[in-house]
């Protein structure tokens, strides 16, 4: 007997702005070494500065070579991230939780709640600072999907599996009917003519 209710949307979650974290990390690490440069060089020139003001080296055109890699490096990581942010979406209704993520590296997927076996929350420190975290799914099979930068995961989680109860226990409800079901006598057993 088939299921025959529509599908409801029960969640529609995108990834959380911490997504962006990485990208802010690589400009600072990339920024790091050039910032004890910068300030050797304006050391520099207000030393030289006042014995001739008018003849004092202008260092700018340095700094600019030093940022400007660090600046296109870290405009390539911003642009992939946000790409990635767009495309990226998990959607669970009360039937089945689907998700896509990624850019270069895409994971996709749709997975029927009764599939699921169990859920686990995890939180990097810096993901509970934040409000985010990594929602893990394993499915029948034992295979494990990882549904990274959820804001609230403990809502998410509460939710999936308050769907997956209510999926799993429809399953059980669906019963094959009376008329399939073998007489409860013994003229099951006895020869076919």
């Amino acid at each position: 007997m088939n299921d025959t209710r529509e599908e409801i949307t029960l969640a529609k979650v995108r990834p959380h702005w911490g997504i962006f974290i990485p990208a802010f990390l690589v400009l600072f690490l990339l920024a790091l070494p050039v910032l004890p440069f910068m300030v050797f060089l304006k050391l520099a020139q207000s030393m030289t500065a006042p014995f001739n003001p008018q003849s004092a080296p202008s260092y700018a055109w340095i700094i600019w070579f030093a940022l400007i890699p660090d600046a296109l490096i870290f405009s390539v990581a911003f642009l992939v991230t946000w790409i990635a942010y767009v495309k990226s979406e998990t959607s669970l209704t009360n039937k089945r939780l689907t998700f896509r993520a990624g850019l270069l590296s895409r994971m996709s997927g749709d997975l029927p709640l009764e599939n699921i076996e169990s859920i686990f929350i995890i939180e990097p420190p810096i993901g509970r600072l934040c409000g985010y975290g990594t929602v893990a799914v394993t499915s029948v099979g034992g295979r494990t999907f990882p549904l990274r930068y959820i804001g609230s995961p403990q809502t998410f989680h509460a939710a999936l599996q308050s769907a997956v109860a209510k999926a799993k226990t429809r399953r059980t409800e669906i019963k094959t009917p009376a008329s399939s079901q073998p007489p409860q006598d013994d003229s099951r057993f006895m020869p076919k003519q």
